[in-house]
């Protein structure tokens, strides 16, 4: 009897630590692993890896200094320190259409900081492969170190924890993650926004601080600004005359036979001129080009032709001049079925 009392007392005191528990992980100051907060937390954290996606194609890593590349198997790059990176760039933006061969053997760093040597194109695919992508967060850094409570949910403890470094931080969420660990951030931490300090003293401030962030905090590469990626699908359309190759509607039906004896020309004053050699028929329109969100939106707006009509729409942008095609999809089809490719003639 009295071993069966101890059991009980035993069963009812291990269940007010899981309470107990279960109160504390619960509370606004705690963090699921999994959770949005934890995730923002980890790409302010990660490795750089984004910043040079136009030369590797991937936010899964990064290459490491020094390291050469070729552009259009013609002109080669030295890159052996960050003011490098802006020759590359002026080339690059001139360019409608480039390709990237990079210099083997290469050292590269994933998100989670390990570094590794790369031998040919092979290793450097397959790393991409298995590396899922992060796309880190500027302008806000943290003034370390920090004090994190660790929660084991099966042993019913928590552990403190002194952060010294952004690494230490990263691969910390990334290992509660596996097993969607609670951690709690001990409040009040200095962060620095664009340099400047500021004391924040919960979840909320840290989670809106984040969400403050200019919007080009959130776009490391350092060729994905507005007027680069406008200008060079400009210089792209204004080239030459183009034919609609592809036109599948919102039901996935393929209509390309009443467009294809249409010629488009995109003029730089922003009119369309359009001509049907077999008709000795012409129309016009106008086009504009924006970024909303972070993607292309081509505006096109025909005048004169039922049948041009049915392409006036915002079409975004997944592709062009590669090396020699349009590829746009309506930015109001649900289903992702309505397709336009135009291709240089």
């Amino acid at each position: 009897m009295k071993y069966l009392y101890l059991f009980i007392l035993s069963v009812l005191f291990t269940s007010c630590q899981n309470e107990e528990l279960f109160e504390q992980i619960e509370e606004n100051t705690s963090l699921s692993s999994k959770g949005e907060l934890s995730k923002l937390i980890s790409r302010l954290n990660q490795n750089p890896t984004a910043f040079d996606d136009f030369i590797d194609n991937s936010n899964s890593l990064s290459l490491e200094f020094p390291f050469e590349i070729t552009i259009n198997s013609e002109k080669t790059f030295s890159i052996s320190q960050f003011i490098d990176y802006q020759l590359l760039i002026e080339e690059i933006s001139a360019l409608t259409d480039y390709s990237v061969n990079i210099g083997f053997p290469v050292e590269v760093s994933l998100p989670n900081y390990e570094s590794v040597i790369l031998k040919n194109k092979s290793e450097l695919d397959a790393i991409i492969a298995s590396v899922e992508g992060s796309t880190e967060i500027k302008c806000l850094t943290y003034n370390f170190p920090i004090q994190i409570n660790i929660f084991d949910t099966e042993n019913s403890v928590s552990t403190r924890r002194t952060i010294q470094n952004e690494a230490q931080f990263y691969n910390l969420i990334k290992n509660l993650r596996q097993n969607n660990g609670f951690y709690e951030i001990i409040y009040p931490i200095s962060v620095f926004v664009d340099g400047e300090s500021e004391s924040l003293t919960s979840n909320i401030d840290l989670k809106t601080a984040i969400q403050d962030l200019d919007k080009d905090c959130f776009n490391p590469s350092l060729l994905t600004n507005k007027s680069s990626r406008i200008s060079r699908f400009v210089a792209f359309i204004t080239s030459g005359e183009f034919i609609i190759t592809t036109y599948t509607n919102d039901e996935g039906e393929n209509e390309i036979s009443d467009y294809e004896a249409f010629r488009f020309a995109f003029a730089p004053n922003n009119r369309i001129t359009v001509e049907n050699p077999s008709t000795v028929g012409s129309f016009s329109g106008d086009w504009d080009i924006e970024i909303d969100d972070e993607q292309l939106i081509f505006d096109l707006d025909f005048e004169g032709s039922d049948l041009l009509d049915e392409l006036d729409e915002d079409w975004i942008v997944q592709g062009f001049a590669n090396p020699n095609k349009i590829i746009l999809r309506d930015t109001d089809s649900s289903e992702e079925n309505t397709i336009l490719i135009f291709e240089k003639i």
